[in-house]
């Protein structure tokens, strides 16, 4: 016997189709999902150093219906015997732990899990993180805000990791990672990134640095930068000047010393091929108030305007020598100064 299907039974089946709710599962072809590790921030992954990478999330929607992330759950595994996982909030009562980023969502955080494991892993980790034993699990929501998040790249999370030993770090995104929508659906994932990082022998560039008028030289900010790569290392000095940078072997940096009140001092080609390079003593120029590396009537002016004020931080650059009080040596140290420009070449030309 056939059925004959009517113009009636049509229109019911048509309604009841537009009524009924679309799975998740099945995601419009218009949204794109991605999890992204970024290549290093800051730092260098040497034995010994630190370097910091940010963890993304991005999603975007070119028609409706839109989809929206509610909340993610990540898992990252990595080798740890090669890296380790920085504690961001340095409390070992509650675990190692990463610095959460209210970027990608914009209301209330509310973070589930954010812990570094190393060892046996929960029942619920992923096959890629058994076979590490070593993961970063976080998993995180927000309340208020625009709700669920329709079109946006940002971070979830800033890692520092230390550099052990060299080696491929073996960071990695599982697959087992989830993005979630406002009906604790989940939404398919499009795509991961994530650079290959190794870590490599470290070689150290030290001396000191000392600041004119002063017998203390603690907290000069010295960094070391490479050139397509921005800073890799940076330190203050002790109270003797003294600093180290931790670097990769085999390339080429420029050293940069500041200090508030202070002209920056630079050295240019700083080639390090393994162990320890010395790259003599330097001396910081008084006196550049406003920061604009020149010492100008403008700082002459400043100091003036302060002139016998007392009590100021050691940050206060009108006071030069960090001595408490604005007066005669400061304003002595500037006008000795007059007319310099930096940044000043890599030498002791100003302190006895």
């Amino acid at each position: 016997m056939k059925v004959k299907i009517g113009s009636t039974s049509v229109i019911v089946a048509t309604a009841l189709a537009i009524l009924l709710p679309i799975s998740v599962g099945a995601q419009s072809p218009n949204t794109y999902t991605s999890i992204i590790m970024t290549d290093i921030l800051s730092g260098a992954p040497v034995v010994g150093g630190a370097f910091a990478t940010d963890l993304q999330v991005s999603i975007a929607n070119n028609a409706p219906p839109e989809v929206g992330v509610m909340g993610v759950e990540i898992w990252i595994p990595f080798d740890a015997d090669i890296v380790a996982v920085d504690d961001f909030d340095d409390n070992p009562a509650n675990g190692v732990q990463v610095e959460i980023k209210n970027d990608f969502f914009d209301g209330s955080l509310v973070a589930g899990a954010n812990e570094v494991i190393i060892g046996t892993m929960p029942a619920t980790a992923p096959p890629a993180c058994v076979a590490t034993c070593a993961c970063i699990h976080i998993a995180v929501s927000h309340t208020g805000g625009s709700g669920p998040v329709t079109n946006a790249t940002g971070t979830v999370a800033t890692i520092t990791w230390a550099g052990l030993a060299t080696g491929s770090s073996g960071i990695s995104i599982a697959s087992g990672s989830v993005l979630a929508d406002s009906d604790g659906q989940t939404i398919p994932i499009n795509s991961i990134s994530v650079p290959e990082i190794s870590v490599i022998d470290a070689g150290i560039i030290e001396s000191v640095v000392e600041r004119q008028g002063t017998q203390d030289h603690t907290g000069t900010k010295i960094v070391a930068i490479a050139v397509g790569d921005g800073v890799i290392a940076e330190d203050t000095t002790a109270s003797d000047g003294s600093f180290s940078l931790v670097v990769p072997v085999g390339s080429t940096y420029t050293i940069n010393a500041s200090y508030p009140g202070y002209l920056q001092s630079q050295k240019s080609s700083v080639y390090v091929v393994g162990a320890n390079v010395d790259i003599g003593l330097a001396g910081l120029v008084g006196g550049d108030v406003n920061a604009d590396n020149c010492i100008n009537i403008l700082d002459i002016v400043s100091i003036i305007s302060k002139f016998g004020q007392s009590g100021l931080p050691d940050s206060d650059p009108t006071d030069i020598n960090d001595d408490g009080t604005i007066n005669i040596l400061d304003l002595t140290i500037t006008a000795g100064n007059f007319g310099r420009c930096g940044p000043a070449p890599w030498g002791n030309d100003c302190c006895p």
